[in-house]
């Protein structure tokens, strides 16, 4: 039996951790972010000590960090607070849950690559980060793998899900006040459905698997292709333009390429739905949504 300590538990993975630990009668703890905020030092020890201490004879425990700063726009302006969360309180739980015998799992991002490369990332290319948040994320990896050599780290790519901001919730928000839609087509990736996400890192954590893999939807899209198969599985029929990255500037740059290459976890027996299906789910299961 393993029993699971989720930092983040209000964000949509650690929201989609809990239904599938629910679902599987997994035992889980999951503190608000007010009793465990990752950057708080005595927080995540009394946390995670806690935790540990109640754990029954015989019982694994991991802790899970789904929690991050995610605001890619807002970390160009806010370094600070983006290396304090993804940097500083992934180093802290990686040390705490070492010191207490706990697995660990950090969640990382495909803004950790440039974007550059023909093809899937593996675990094995060279990061190359062109963001402040993505720079964080790395910072990140770094200072788990130092703490703790047998965490497992996930990256993962175009996350979407209950409780949070994400690309197919803003889409069906525009498309109810706007006729037309402008989506870019220069920027392809892999769609992730937090269920399944939750799901895989399960199955990585049965596995004791540890080290770098990558878990995303299976396929790829572009941006623009995402948004028309968005309007398609929730029944709307709004026009979609076709723009470039370039025609709709931002503060931080984006990968063009986020798509991940998941075989490495796919040897363990654990791989990811089509990102197609996993959208469909995920518009039927909204409130006031319905698959068409």
């Amino acid at each position: 039996m393993t029993h699971y300590l989720i930092a983040g538990a209000g964000g949509m993975l650690g929201t989609a951790l809990q239904t599938v630990l629910t679902t599987r009668g997994v035992p889980f703890d999951a503190p608000g972010e007010a009793a465990f905020d990752i950057t708080d030092a005595e927080a995540v020890g009394a946390q995670v000590r806690g935790f540990a201490g109640a754990l029954a004879p015989g019982v694994r425990g991991v802790l899970v960090n789904a929690a991050a700063y995610t605001n890619v726009e807002q970390a160009e302006d806010h370094p600070d607070v983006a290396f304090a969360v993804n940097e500083h309180g992934a180093r802290l739980l990686a040390e705490a849950a070492r010191d207490a015998g706990l697995g660990f799992v950090h969640i990382s991002t495909d803004f950790v690559f440039d974007g550059t490369k023909v093809g899937g990332y593996t675990e094995y290319d060279e990061p190359a980060p062109l963001s402040i948040y993505g720079m964080s994320k790395l910072a990140g990896e770094h200072a788990v793998h130092a703490a703790y050599a047998y965490a497992l780290i996930v990256r993962t790519a175009w996350v979407f899900g209950e409780n949070g901001a994400n690309f197919p919730t803003k889409i069906l928000d525009l498309a109810e006040r706007m006729p037309t839609l402008k989506v870019v087509t220069d920027e392809i990736g892999s769609p992730t459905y937090t269920i399944d996400l939750a799901e895989g890192i399960i199955g990585l954590v049965e596995a004791r698997a540890h080290g770098i893999y990558h878990l995303a939807g299976a396929g790829s899209c572009s941006r623009f292709e995402l948004a028309q198969a968005v309007l398609e599985l929730a029944g709307m029929d709004n026009a979609i333009e076709p723009v470039l990255a370039a025609q709709l500037p931002a503060r931080a740059a984006r990968p063009a390429n986020s798509v991940l290459d998941c075989a490495k976890a796919a040897a363990l027996g654990v791989t990811m739905p089509p990102w197609r299906d996993a959208l469909g789910r995920f518009i039927a299961e909204r409130p006031g949504q319905a698959a068409s």
